[in-house]
């Protein structure tokens, strides 16, 4: 008992610095762990950026790839997913992976009227600087090579023709780096979607 009075305060640090490592141990085999439940080839799409650039899908193996289907005069969820999108971009930046490793692909459905004009004002809106190095805003010849993609990734759309309005879904794909589908989330339509939930999908991509 002596000894353990004499080396009370020692005892209690070591016992201190053992919970803490058997706390951090147990800590990182509970972290959470991403379920990829899809893995199909994405459509190898050929687009125009707002320069006048020839983009592929393909060109870009090897990075991850978040693929979006947005319109510029869209009056609810495509600004709010692309800022959710915007917020995970400065993530990745932090991290240096942002246009090196990883790439965002917003596409419309609308090519008739998202002229690079057009989209760069919806870019102008958004609250988070948009960089564009990284970020490839993509335009088809015409809406129904448009629609035709959507329905190869899955998606539908619904036009109505008196207010130019579209129905459509609110789905972020990833792509991995091998141009292969592995899983979509809905964006902000999702109320418990943010930008870290994102990240933790995209890392584990660039992990796997």
């Amino acid at each position: 008992m002596a000894f353990v009075r004499k080396h009370a305060f020692k005892i209690a640090l070591f016992a201190l610095c053992a919970a803490m490592g058997i706390y951090l141990l147990v800590s990182m085999q509970e972290k959470s762990t991403v379920n990829f439940e899809m893995d199909k080839p994405a459509p190898n799409y050929t687009m125009t950026d707002l320069d006048g650039n020839q983009v592929q899908l393909s060109d870009s193996d090897g990075k991850v790839r978040l693929i979006y289907f947005y319109y510029a005069n869209c009056p609810d969820i495509c600004p709010p997913t692309t800022f959710l999108m915007s917020e995970l971009q400065n993530e990745l930046k932090a991290d240096g992976t942002f246009g090196k490793d990883v790439e965002f692909h917003s596409v419309t459905f609308d090519p008739e009227r998202d002229k690079p004009d057009a989209v760069r004002q919806f870019i102008a809106n958004i609250p988070n600087e948009i960089d564009q190095t990284g970020w490839k805003f993509l335009n088809m010849a015409t809406e129904q090579e448009t629609t035709k993609l959507m329905t190869e990734f899955g998606l539908m759309l619904q036009k109505d023709p008196a207010t130019k309005l579209y129905t459509h879904s609110d789905l972020i794909f990833f792509v991995d780096k091998k141009g292969n589908i592995r899983k979509y989330v809905r964006g902000s339509l999702d109320e418990l979607m943010t930008a870290d939930k994102l990240k933790e999908i995209t890392d584990a991509l660039l992990d796997d």
